[in-house]
């Protein structure tokens, strides 16, 4: 040890790739006497006032845990940059849960355009067609038989082009932002809360009826991704402005009757505005529930 560091405390040897600049900014706030000494493996800090080295171990932890926490968002970040960047298969690898519900709204669509009566299966509630009017049951009778697949079912039957369509961008566009991020188990759990809640509400809505699309769960990735980003922001979350602003512009269109208007059929109104308030409550759990970097 050199004899100008004889009347000074050793605080912690501190690896060579460490951001020593807001440490060292933090000491001077405490005012803190402190010296460095490089060596080739490692820098160690050196405090003049044995009684001043609890609070230079507690500045460096702190200083050691944002930087840490700092460095697993910005790896997240370039993940889901490097995401964009790979092929379509290399994606849907890294996003099994988002391709899974694609191939099912894929099918789904193909049993309505190709196997209508095959559909009561996957409805909320069963039916039968008497002629070309459908004759629903109820969904208690269905949850009575066992029948709980259809809470979630209904998601995957889609009527038209359009409609897949709309919902698949969305979807994937969505969901793609959350799985690589949060894990494939986290996004089916709070797929299928969407899927059941909106589902549900649609039923208390407007009761028993032909109803499906994924446009329930949509709105409730939407809601997941704007309020988990706004509790704990991260870069991978962040959705355009406008892209929030078009969605809650085309939720309150539905919601006037305007498209109905337009279009054979009806919106599922209430599975959207379900949907959006699902995602937004397990949005606000999960950004609450994460680990939060020490203040500065």
């Amino acid at each position: 040890m050199n004899d100008e560091f004889s009347e000074w405390t050793l605080v912690a040897e501190i690896s060579n790739d460490f951001d020593l600049g807001a440490l060292l900014s933090e000491l001077d706030a405490q005012n803190i006497s402190y010296r460095l000494h490089r060596t080739e493996p490692c820098v160690e800090l050196w405090v003049e006032f044995s009684d001043q080295v609890p609070e230079a171990l507690k500045i460096l932890e702190k200083i050691q845990e944002k930087q840490e926490k700092l460095q697993q968002n910005n790896t997240s970040f370039l993940g889901n940059q490097v995401l964009g960047n790979m092929s379509f298969q290399q994606q849907l690898y890294r996003m099994p849960v988002i391709g899974i519900l694609l191939a099912l709204s894929l099918l789904g669509t193909a049993l309505v355009e190709w196997a209508l009566p095959l559909i009561h299966w996957f409805t909320f509630q069963d039916f039968i067609l008497i002629g070309n009017i459908p004759r629903f049951d109820t969904a208690p009778n269905a949850m009575s038989n066992g029948e709980y697949w259809r809470l979630v079912t209904p998601i995957f039957l889609h009527f038209g082009l359009f409609h897949i369509a709309f919902n698949a961008l969305w979807t994937w566009e969505l969901g793609r932002r959350i799985e690589p991020f949060a894990g494939s188990f986290h996004t089916l759990v709070i797929v299928l809360l969407m899927a059941v809640s909106s589902n549900l509400g649609q039923y208390l809505w407007g009761g028993p009826s032909l109803f499906g699309g994924m446009s329930g769960v949509v709105y409730g990735l939407l809601g997941y991704v704007w309020i988990r980003h706004k509790v704990s922001p991260r870069p991978q979350l962040a959705i355009p402005p406008g892209l929030l602003g078009f969605m809650l512009f085309w939720l309150l269109l539905g919601m006037s009757g305007i498209i109905d208007l337009l279009m054979s059929g009806s919106i599922a109104n209430a599975a959207h505005a379900v949907g959006l308030v699902t995602g937004m409550i397990l949005g606000g759990w999960a950004g609450y529930s994460e680990p939060k970097a020490p203040a500065p």
